[in-house]
C-alpha cells in the first residue's frame, strides 16, 4: 500500500473529504492600510445591524400597539348589541309611574354606556335617508324604493353602525333605492 492510502485510512471520512483552505492570495500591502480597511467594513457592518434593531423595534412598538387597538375593538363590538337592547327598551312607552321610573332607569343606564364607548373613541355612524350608499360603512339589508330618494341612496335606515378610529365595528344597517 502506498502511503496516501495508509493515511487515508487512519482519517475519519469527514476529515478525508475536507479541503484544505488556503487564505485568498491578496497582497496585503501596508498593514495600516489592512486594519483600515476591516475597521471601516466591521463599522458599516455595526451600523446596518444598528439600523435593523431600531426598525425592528419600531415594528415591533407598532404590532403591539395595533394588536392593543384591535382586541379595545373587539370588545366595542361585543357592547354594540348591549345598546340595541337598550335602544329598543326605549322604543317602548310607559304606561304608569313606575313603568316611567323604570324607563328612566333603562336611559340613563344606556346614556352612561354609550358616554364610556365614546370617551374610549367609539363613534356612532349615523346614516340618513338620502345619503349616498357607501359599503365600507353601510350595511344595505334590502332594495326599497322611497319618494324622493335617489338611486343607490339610503332609503331606510335599521339600526345605526359604529366605528372606532378607522375601523368600523358595525356598519350601519339600511335599505337601498334600487336603480330604475
Amino acid at each position: 500500500m502506498d502511503e496516501s492510502r495508509k493515511q487515508n485510512k487512519k482519517q475519519s471520512p469527514h476529515e478525508r473529504d475536507q479541503v484544505p483552505v488556503e487564505p485568498p492570495s491578496e497582497d496585503v500591502g501596508d498593514p495600516d492600510e489592512a486594519l483600515q480597511r476591516e475597521r471601516d467594513e466591521l463599522f458599516e457592518r455595526l451600523q446596518r445591524v444598528s439600523a435593523d434593531y431600531a426598525n425592528y423595534i419600531k415594528r415591533s412598538t407598532q404590532n403591539l400597539s395595533d394588536g392593543i387597538e384591535f382586541a379595545k375593538g373587539d370588545l366595542f363590538k361585543q357592547l354594540i348589541p348591549v345598546l340595541d337592547h337598550f335602544d329598543n327598551a326605549l322604543e317602548v312607552k310607559p304606561s304608569n309611574d313606575d313603568a316611567k321610573a323604570l324607563h328612566n332607569g333603562v336611559e340613563i343606564v344606556r346614556d352612561e354606556l354609550l358616554k364610556v364607548l365614546q370617551m374610549a373613541g367609539v363613534k356612532k355612524i349615523d346614516a340618513k335617508v338620502g345619503d349616498v350608499f357607501d359599503p365600507t360603512i353601510h350595511e344595505a339589508m334590502l332594495h326599497q324604493p322611497a319618494k324622493g330618494v335617489k338611486p343607490n341612496h339610503v332609503s331606510m335606515v335599521f339600526s345605526p353602525g359604529y366605528r372606532h378610529g378607522k375601523r368600523t365595528l358595525r356598519p350601519a344597517k339600511v335599505a337601498v333605492a334600487p336603480e330604475k
